[in-house]
């Protein structure tokens, strides 16, 4: 059962309403996961503890970040043979992207390489074009929401439901 390091977004109402939205239209984990930006990928969890200790130390060193998304971008997962649905940034903060950094450096936790882009699922589709046409009409309507990461969550997913998590805020440690 893999092991991630989430972002959990803090947003306004109505930036909140408007992707809480989409998510329930188009998204199979609406109610298991809070919208976020994921930072470490599929960690076996037999280093979950590791996982744990390495967001609490990265998290301490880290104060709240700001990102703002401005457009919706389709991409294909080949392993589940489906298209998603993704707010994306125009820029990734240089403080997001070094906070990434440095949960991934170590070898401790082995993670799987995953480029980085600081997206926010909205939704999975079957087909593209349906895909497509939902990023189409959205982009039409305008992207821009603000969100903020205050926090790092570590959580045990099974693909169905959460099995373990620890929340950690940014700046504190826990």
């Amino acid at each position: 059962m893999p092991v991630f390091v989430i972002a959990p977004l803090t947003l306004g109402e109505a930036d909140a309403g408007r992707i809480r939205t989409f998510r329930k239209a188009h998204d199979p984990h609406v109610g298991i996961v809070p919208p976020h930006v994921t930072l470490v990928f599929a960690v076996d969890d037999g280093l979950e503890e590791r996982a744990v200790a390495r967001a609490r130390s990265v998290a301490a060193a880290f104060s709240s970040i700001a990102l703002r998304y401005t457009r919706a971008a389709v991409t294909r997962d080949y392993e589940n043979s489906a298209w998603y649905l993704f707010l994306m940034p125009r820029e990734i903060p240089a403080s997001l992207a070094e906070l990434h950094r440095r949960l991934n450096a170590t070898p401790l936790l082995e993670a799987a390489e995953v480029a980085f882009d600081a997206h926010t699922t909205l939704g999975m589709f079957q087909e593209r074009i349906v895909a497509d046409a939902v990023a189409r009409d959205t982009n039409d309507e305008g992207v821009n929401i603000t969100a903020r990461i205050e926090a790092l969550t570590v959580l045990r997913f099974d693909g169905t439901e959460v099995r373990s998590s620890v929340a950690l805020p940014l700046g504190r440690g826990a």
